[in-house]
């Protein structure tokens, strides 16, 4: 796989190698998004490279392009798949000092809907005190990967996919 470097320890590396379950929404030589294990609101998608990285400067100008284009186009799939989506939260905990628990770059799409701040702010206090309450049940997420990934494109472009295709 272009001599992508894989860490056998790194949860993330197993999902990527498929060597771990995940709910996948999309994936490509470079990338995968699935459903996170530990939801902070319906439809929440995790975009990782396949490359082993901690933190985002480890990673090409252009695979960091590339996991920004996969995760515009979660957004626009978890908005046409019907979940509650009036806006998404779309960030990177870079690094322990940043609370990145899973020490592999991964980008969150957190659709979230209007009035649901009270929520989201005690999930968000939450992960920071390391608590992530109950894993959610694969089936469910299962079906909403499916649903979101009724939406995305078979192959999303990017300087990587055009230049490798």
């Amino acid at each position: 796989m272009f001599g992508v470097i894989v860490v056998s320890s790194c949860i993330f590396c197993q999902i990527s190698e498929g060597s771990a379950p995940a709910s996948i929404v999309y994936q490509d030589t470079y990338a995968i998004a699935f459903m996170d294990l530990f939801p902070m609101s319906l439809g929440h998608v995790l975009v990782i490279p396949r490359q082993h990285a901690v933190q985002i400067e480890e990673l090409s100008p252009a695979l960091r392009s590339h996991l920004f284009e996969i995760t515009a186009h979660v957004v626009l799939a978890q908005k046409a798949a019907g979940l509650p989506c009036d806006g998404n939260n779309i960030f990177i905990n870079d690094g322990p000092a940043a609370n990145q628990h899973v020490p592999h770059v991964h980008i969150h799409s957190l659709p979230r809907k209007e009035g649901d701040l009270l929520k989201t702010v005690f999930t968000f206090a939450t992960r920071f005190k390391n608590y992530f309450g109950q894993a959610a049940v694969r089936k469910k997420l299962d079906a909403q990967a499916a649903s979101i990934a009724a939406h995305m494109p078979e192959l999303v472009q990017s300087e990587l996919t055009r230049r490798n295709h």
